[in-house]
């Protein structure tokens, strides 16, 4: 019955050992993925904050273009009124042209300004799935715990001999019946 008993023990450490192991690979898959979300996200703040930066000094210059640019405008209608006719036609294409590059700097305001809101949109994602993953991992590790706990086998194995009760002692009660004919 202590050989069954001992066998028994090494057994229940053996299963103990894989799951033991398994739980440590799920334990260092979750780390290494926390890790990962967190250099990620990291990675997007820095963007953001450059992003945010950029849209800032984009936001000034506009200001100040469009001032300038309403500025000579007003000066410049004075000025083509006392044009010829012949001369208003290439004054014309260059406040055209002023006007297109107006434009074109509120396009890429705006663009950045859309950049930033994605980065956060997608910074305020990340740090909830890192939130999830970093709270999988930590049940993770409390089950690792439990189970390292349960697999421990005990004073001469007796614990495990004592969870494994239902095929234990019938077989000692077989054992004895079988001891006590002879």
């Amino acid at each position: 019955m202590a050989v069954g008993g001992l066998a028994f023990g090494t057994c229940q450490a053996s299963r103990a050992t894989d799951a033991e192991i398994r739980l440590q690979d799920a334990l260092t898959a979750q780390k290494d993925s926390a890790s990962h979300w967190r250099t990620a996200r990291e990675g997007l703040t820095v963007r953001l904050q450059t992003l945010q930066r950029d849209s800032g000094v984009l936001a000034l210059n506009l200001a100040r273009a469009t001032g300038a640019a309403q500025r000579a405008s007003q000066r410049a209608e004075s000025l083509f009124l006392r044009l010829p006719d012949t001369l208003r036609v290439g004054v014309r294409l260059v406040f055209d042209s002023l006007a297109g590059e107006t434009i074109a700097c509120r396009g890429m305001l705006m663009n950045a300004e859309a950049r930033g809101q994605n980065c956060e949109q997608r910074a305020r994602g990340d740090s909830i799935q890192l939130t999830q993953t970093v709270r999988l991992l930590l049940q993770t590790e409390a089950a690792w715990h439990i189970e390292q706990q349960k697999n421990r086998p005990g004073f001469l194995g007796l614990r495990s001999f004592w969870h494994a009760r239902s095929w234990t002692i019938p077989l000692a009660a077989i054992s004895a019946l079988l001891i006590l004919r002879r």
